[in-house]
Parts: C-alpha cells; sequence; structure tokens
C-alpha cells in the first residue's frame, strides 16, 4: 500500500475523477515543455538527470499500458518464492532507440480535470522483448514486454569473502541485494525478525536463497511500487484481502469454506 497526499484522496473521493498514466524509459529522460513536446537546444533535445513523471511519455504516446504483479507464484497460496512482475506496453515508436533492458519506470496519478494529484510510482522494470509494426493508420507502433529487477537475481548466489557463514537472514538478503544493485524496501527487515541462519549456498542462484529465506517467514519476496525488494507474509495482508483470490479475483474455497488468510 501506497502513501498518498490528502489531494489524492480528495480527488479520488469525487464522482468525476480518472487517472493519467505516464512512462519514462532510460536513467535519463527528455526535457518537455506542457505539451510533451521534447525541448531542442539546437539540433539537441535537452536532457535531464533522472526519467521521472514529469519528464515521461504521456497518453499521446502511449497506447495503452498494464503491469502484472502477483503475491503468489500459482492461483492458490504458495510460500517459498521470489516472484516477478510483468508489464506491456505500447506506444508511438520514439526518435530514440529502444535499447535491450532498458529501465522502465511507470507512474499514476489521478485528476479531475482541475486539480492534480502527485505522481505514483508504479514499479521498475526492464526491457525483455520490443517489436516494430505499422498499425491502419500507418504510424510505427512499438510493443514492449518486460519484467521488473526479480530477474536480476537470477544469477548464481555470488562470491563471498566478507562474511562467516552461517549468516544472519538480514544480512543475506542486504548482500543479495547489493550484489544485485535492487534496494531493500525497509519493511523487509521489520519482517524478518527471528534471526534465522543459513550456509552458504552452493548451486543456488540468489533468486532461489530469496525463495528459501522467504519460506521461513511463511511469504515470498516480491518487488515493491517503488523498486525495491519487499518480503510480503501472508500473515501481514490487510483484512480486506484475507480471502485468497484467483487471478481472475474469483475466491478460493475448500469444501464450502473460503480460505482465509
Amino acid at each position: 500500500m501506497q502513501d498518498t497526499s490528502a489531494l489524492y484522496k480528495e480527488i479520488i473521493a469525487s464522482e468525476n475523477h480518472w487517472f493519467e498514466v505516464a512512462l519514462a524509459i532510460g536513467d535519463r529522460g527528455l526535457l518537455t515543455d506542457e505539451r510533451n513536446n521534447v525541448l531542442i537546444f539546437g539540433d539537441t533535445a535537452i536532457l535531464v538527470d533522472t526519467g521521472g513523471a514529469d519528464t515521461a511519455f504521456r497518453e499521446d504516446i502511449l497506447m495503452s499500458m498494464t503491469t502484472k504483479h502477483s503475491v503468489f507464484n500459482e492461483n492458490y497460496p504458495v510460500v517459498g518464492s521470489a516472484i516477478a512482475g510483468e508489464i506491456d506496453i505500447t506506444l508511438l515508436k520514439p526518435v530514440a532507440t529502444i535499447p535491450r533492458m532498458a529501465r522502465l519506470a511507470p507512474y499514476v496519478r489521478v485528476t479531475d480535470g482541475e486539480r492534480h494529484s502527485e505522481w505514483l510510482p508504479k514499479g521498475i522494470y526492464y526491457v525483455d522483448t520490443r517489436q516494430t509494426s505499422n498499425n491502419s493508420n500507418g504510424l510505427d507502433i512499438v510493443t514492449i514486454h518486460g519484467y521488473d529487477a526479480m530477474l536480476m537475481f537470477e544469477q548464481n548466489y555470488p562470491s563471498d569473502s566478507t562474511h562467516n557463514y552461517p549468516l544472519l537472514d538480514t544480512t543475506m538478503v542486504q548482500f543479495i541485494a547489493d550484489s544485485a544493485g535492487v534496494p531493500v524496501d525497509p519493511r523487509t527487515f521489520t519482517r524478518m525478525n527471528k534471526s534465522y541462519k543459513f550456509s552458504l549456498p552452493v548451486g543456488y542462484s540468489s533468486r532461489e536463497m530469496l525463495g528459501i529465506i522467504a519460506a521461513s517467514y511463511g511469504g515470498n519476496f516480491i518487488i515493491s511500487d517503488e523498486g525495491q525488494l519487499l518480503l510480503i507474509k501472508i500473515g501481514d495482508l490487510p483484512k480486506e484481502t484475507n480471502y485468497l483470490v484467483t487471478e481472475s479475483g474469483d475466491v478460493l474455497v475448500f469444501g464450502d469454506t473460503k480460505i482465509l488468510v
């Protein structure tokens, strides 16, 4: 759950509101005007230091954008996983080439046409596949599929001459995250309060070790909307989501009883 401003809550409570989206591609953004036209100095587009929402592509370029996140790998509750999020994007082909593994940062805000809330990050992803085609109007269209930073942990557990094993679980998670360049959500260490220790992993990937650690806490690792490694414990799910559901939103039952977590 993301923290939102009073303005966000006020706008979303009104009957007349809708959501706007933005997509930053790459680690740096292009400076644009209010109409999303790229500002030029001579023949050069003006770059800014970050690819945030204010310098991102907007609805006049974006044709569709969807993200997929799950707390479970399956349609039923399973713990001990490190689950990757996915993004699918269709947009008009930009002038610049979108490189392989380019960083994708989607944002969303709510508006009533006059007021606009803050931009909320909705994850950090990386291009997996991209394909260019022509639509019925003869325009060049780019279709992108990407995964979040969980795939950075597919590498073998990193060589380690720094720590003594068995290693404290929180230290191991921080070491894995640092080795992949992925920040850890502070809530993760608050939830990891049992001080388990693990031997030096041999023949395991970092992602597999994250799954093993998550299993010891009855949960799974995901990448948060802020792009950070986050442990989700089943027992910590809020009451309004305590019924287990399938991907289509159907409540799972055991006999005639809904499954509570």
